[in-house]
């Protein structure tokens, strides 16, 4: 019986204790410890960056990439669409803090404007006889009608490197990060600014080319709602637009 109740619940001891999980004095070793201390738990997320000595030739300076704190990047976009890459282009500023508490996740703020063409964010209202004279419906504005968007949000980012379970590389990471933004479109076609609030979520994948600096690419995929003054007794549907784009971006940043 004894022998029995061992086999059942040693599967359970064995899931409760993850050999990869790092102590509380763990979390914050010096580049030393890293190296000579429980290397498989501190490397699984992290890595030893180098500095390159262009004098003798070699790699020298390392440091632990546990002890990032603060990103600072930013990001030419284009549109997500390989076939009309200019109907959106813009740029973006980003800074992110790793939290004390739990060292894998950051917060942070960005912004970012965008200037795009109308149907590579939005899509004209269906017109229906009983709709007011100002409502949206009522401007047809071509695909190519001209936009610019300004954004500002605050968000949450999680840093990682599943990559190196199908490619051996020390200095490739990988991000995703989730941020709730403020938004201002500016139509030039009617000639009138909408306010409104969105969501951003992006996935990324840099090399840290040294102990500080950083480059790469990634995903954006952002949605929205906007809405501009009302004209009259408008209805909040007669204006208001309802935005979502996909974006590529080339991204560089330092770690500090």
């Amino acid at each position: 019986m004894k022998f029995l109740c061992l086999l059942l619940f040693l599967p359970l001891f064995s899931f409760a204790q993850d050999p990869l999980t790092l102590k509380l004095e763990d979390l914050d070793p010096s580049s030393e410890e890293v190296l000579i201390t429980k290397p498989e738990k501190h490397l699984r997320h992290e890595s030893m960056i180098y500095n390159l000595n262009t004098d003798l030739g070699i790699k020298d300076q390392r440091q632990f990439t546990g002890t990032d704190y603060n990103r600072f990047s930013g990001a030419f976009h284009t549109s997500g669409d390989y076939e009309h890459l200019t109907e959106l282009q813009g740029f973006e500023l980003n800074y992110m803090r790793r939290t004390q508490n739990y060292n894998r996740i950051w917060w942070g703020a960005q912004a970012f404007q965008h200037n795009t063409r109308f149907n590579a964010i939005s899509q004209n209202h269906t017109l229906n006889a009983g709709d007011n004279a100002n409502a949206d419906s009522r401007f047809r504005r071509d695909g190519n009608s001209k936009n610019n968007i300004l954004g500002m949000g605050l968000g949450v980012g999680y840093r990682f490197k599943l990559i190196l379970d199908f490619f051996q590389t020390e200095d490739m990471f990988e991000s995703i990060d989730v941020f709730v933004n403020s938004l201002t479109v500016k139509d030039d076609k009617v000639e009138r600014n909408y306010r409104g609030y969105g969501l951003s979520t992006n996935y990324g994948l840099h090399y840290r080319s040294s102990t500080s600096f950083f480059y790469g690419g990634k995903i954006s995929y952002n949605l929205g709602s906007v809405t501009r003054s009302s004209i009259g007794n408008e209805s909040k549907g007669d204006r208001s637009l309802a935005l979502g784009w996909l974006s590529a971006a080339f991204e560089i940043g330092i770690f500090f």
